[in-house]
């Protein structure tokens, strides 16, 4: 079991009396039962489904305690049902206390609960390594005694984790989120472990970066199955997440939008302006103002209007409004709009839609133009200006806080990203709360070809593994936070093609470990229809909760386990998949081939990583397009037998919808390579090569018009497309051309 792998060299304190009391029969059977103490609900069933009656505030408190322990029993019952031989509905019932004759009693307790328990007096010598190896949220141990096995959290989720653990380790997996990508294996008893087990995560924050309501029960089921706890407060249903220990979040860019709209509403009288005398007096009255008064005429006075020095002075000395979450930052010397801001976010967080957030995401503009008043200039680089924000917001967090108006501590993440990425040039504010407020490094504009510490990419990654170190390194840095990664399995212009990373993962997971990160989510995860690309989340999910772990026998039974009879050819179909398309970046991303083919910009390959035909060199050696076409080539036939074999229908069903997620990236290629070439071919004058090529790309064109269903998979509405055309971004380019070489009407 990878994940609570003993240390063979542990040395615990007494312990040959403990492991002296350790008298394991050699299986257990049918007859077990679960204890678990679920107190005040009266009965473990009814606190499994009981989240909705608690308020949630304290994540701790004992009703919440005893909703996710009643919820651990009920899936340990219902899984030992499911594979146990001879098991029935009314196998491994349900307890508070232990029934006499049970051949294994199964303990489910928090350490809290452990240490207030007399039953286990024995235990006593292990005091004190329990307490010094459960110091993190969500560890656990498990703990063979007698003829029982204590599953012992750390706190509520540990105590769930650690029933998890142990139903993976009698062979268990929780391969994806549908009922077809579960293993069950069919066992005969079920064996304890031979000495302690322990096991905490070496992430503290491991998920998904989701901003909507798209989000399922079956895939919230799935993360916690797989430790993972870091979802959004757009999910209404946000008692089910708590019970299953998430840890939520929101925020993004969208505050600026939110409440300073320059285009919405001043909501307050303007000491210069007649007719809005209905409102609240203007607390900024006194602030000094560049007062132009109702400029569009509408009879009321917008933000901008009302205050435009509250928005960002661009290089030309004019006041610019920023247009969404795009354009110009706000001045952020200017301490009225920051107030303002401040305070309308801890409304949302005290009495609020905010409410259930642990941690807000508080993002300038998305790639924003910075303020380039005097005032502004005057406060340093882009980044030190944002970490002045930053503890603005702190500030105003904290005294909510001691005023009562919110109950709990925020921590505040705000991005390493873009203009950002560099580390602070000068010493952070005093007082600035290192343990509240954390950095998320955002490779946005990464490569997936190389590892992001790969000194050999120095077109894309050189930069971003720099700036990291930035920010992890050096005995003179500024910033001593702790630090996320946001990655970007499934940014927003991948459009949910079946690109996979299992290379990526457990190469990139330990180097941002070992540089320091201890969060980490990706944007912006399918939560159905994942086919092949549920290996990214289940690899994900490992290297998370344990950065150095050796998947390699994990990988080997993910393809027993989910395609058993064709699991070689599988396995072939994977590694030919993960190399067509580890050329995401170059291919699909912004300012690379479709805005080129778009723009009639040549040379359309103009990066080493990245060319039409195969080509090497010493270094930037990427994956060119035709060497993604061959690997397509080489997959599809690999896919065609696994298609035409006769397979049970849980297996079927799994490569059916893998092959569906393929084909789409795999259209996707060749309708880009022949794009490529037509466009090529007519700016050199061959238009009948420019013709053949054209009328080539018609079948994967029509196959991709026809795919609407896995480009609507993800979790924000902008990684959807309306078809798989649609998501290659030229669609009207391509169209556009077949125009101009005026081939005959398809």
């Amino acid at each position: 079991m990878i994940p609570v792998s003993p240390d063979p060299t542990l040395e615990y304190p007494g312990a040959s009396i403990i492991l002296g009391l350790i008298a394991l029969p050699a299986a257990a059977t049918p007859d077990g039962v679960i204890v678990v103490d679920t107190k005040p609900f009266s009965s473990a069933e009814g606190a499994a489904v009981g989240e909705a009656t608690l308020l949630w505030e304290d994540r701790d408190s004992p009703e919440a305690i005893a909703c996710t322990l009643g919820y651990a029993a009920v899936e340990l019952q219902e899984h030992l049902q499911q594979i146990v031989a001879g098991a029935t509905d009314d196998s491994f019932p349900i307890t508070s206390a232990p029934e006499a004759g049970a051949t294994t009693v199964l303990h489910l307790l928090t350490l809290a609960q452990l240490e207030g328990n007399s039953t286990w007096s024995e235990l006593n010598s292990m005091h004190e390594e329990l307490a010094s190896r459960l110091t993190h949220r969500g560890a656990f141990a498990l703990i063979p005694l007698h003829q029982s096995l204590l599953i012992v959290g750390a706190d509520r989720t540990g105590v769930l984790y650690g029933v998890y653990a142990y139903l993976e380790s009698l062979g268990v997996r929780w391969y994806g989120p549908e009922e077809h990508e579960i293993h069950l294996p069919l066992i005969t008893a079920i064996p304890l472990p031979s000495q302690p087990e322990f096991s905490a995560p070496d992430f503290t924050t491991r998920g998904f970066w989701v901003r909507e309501d798209k989000g399922n029960r079956p895939f919230y089921r799935w993360m916690a199955r797989n430790r993972m706890n870091f979802w959004s407060i757009a999910e209404p249903d946000r008692a089910f997440l708590q019970k299953l220990g998430m840890h939520l979040t929101f925020g993004g860019h969208h505050y600026w939008e939110d409440y300073l709209d320059p285009h919405a509403p001043y909501p307050f009288d303007h000491p210069q302006f007649t007719g809005d005398e209905d409102l609240p007096p203007d607390p900024f009255a006194s602030a000094e103002s560049e007062f132009s008064g109702d400029t569009d005429g509408d009879g009321r006075l917008s933000f901008f209007e009302a205050r435009p020095e509250w928005y960002g002075l661009d290089e030309a000395g004019v006041r610019t409004p920023f247009e969404g979450m795009y354009g110009m930052n706000v001045c952020s010397s200017n301490p009225h709009p920051m107030a303002y801001l401040f305070e309308r976010i801890v409304d949302e967080l005290a009495e609020g839609e905010w409410q259930d957030v642990d941690s807000l995401n508080f993002w300038s503009i998305d790639n924003g133009v910075w303020c380039q008043c005097a005032p502004c200039s005057a406060l340093g680089e882009p980044t030190d200006r944002l970490l002045l924000m930053v503890h603005g917001l702190d500030q105003a967090v904290d005294r909510a806080i001691t005023e009562g108006r919110l109950l709990r501590p925020i921590k505040i993440i705000f991005p390493i990203y873009q203009q950002t990425l560099p580390a602070p040039t000068r010493p952070l504010p005093e007082g600035f709360d290192y343990d509240a407020n954390i950095g998320t490094f955002f490779p946005i504009l990464r490569c997936y070809v190389h590892d992001i510490d790969d000194p050999s990419c120095t077109e894309y990654n050189t930069e971003h593994w720099d700036a990291f170190q930035g920010w992890t390194q050096g005995a003179d840095r500024h910033y001593r936070g702790e630090l996320f990664v946001g990655e970007y399995f499934n940014v927003s212009v991948n459009k949910s093609l079946p690109v996979i990373y299992p290379g990526v993962i457990q190469r990139d997971i330990p180097t941002y470990f070992d540089g320091g990160a201890r969060h980490m989510h990706y944007m912006h995860t399918d939560t159905r229809l994942l086919g092949v690309k549920r290996i990214n989340n289940f690899l994900f999910a490992r290297k998370l909760w344990d950065a150095h772990a050796d998947l390699t026998s994990e990988i080997d039974a993910y393809f027993t386990n989910l395609y058993g009879p064709v699991a070689g050819q599988m396995q072939e179909v994977y590694r030919e998949l993960e190399f067509a398309q580890a050329n995401i970046r170059q291919m699909r991303y912004w300012h690379h081939l479709p805005e080129r083919i778009t723009e009639r910009e040549f040379p359309l390959f103009h990066r080493q990583h990245f060319q039409l035909e195969q080509t090497s060199s010493a270094i930037d050696d990427g994956i060119d397009l035709a060497e993604s076409v061959a690997a397509f080539q080489r997959l599809r036939p690999v896919m065609d037998a696994v298609l035409a074999t006769s397979l049970p229908d849980p297996i079927r069903q799994r490569v059916e919808i893998d092959d569906q997620t393929i084909r789409y990236g795999e259209n996707t290629v060749f309708f880009y390579d022949a794009v490529a070439r037509a466009v090529m071919a007519e700016a050199d004058g061959d238009l009948d090569l420019a013709r053949a090529e054209f009328w080539r790309s018609l079948t994967f064109a029509r196959a991709l018009k026809a795919e609407t269903e896995v480009v609507k998979t993800a979790t924000n509405h902008h990684v959807h497309a309306h078809d798989g055309l649609h998501a290659t971004r030229i669609e009207e380019a391509w169209i556009a051309l077949g125009e101009r070489l005026n081939p005959a009407t398809p």
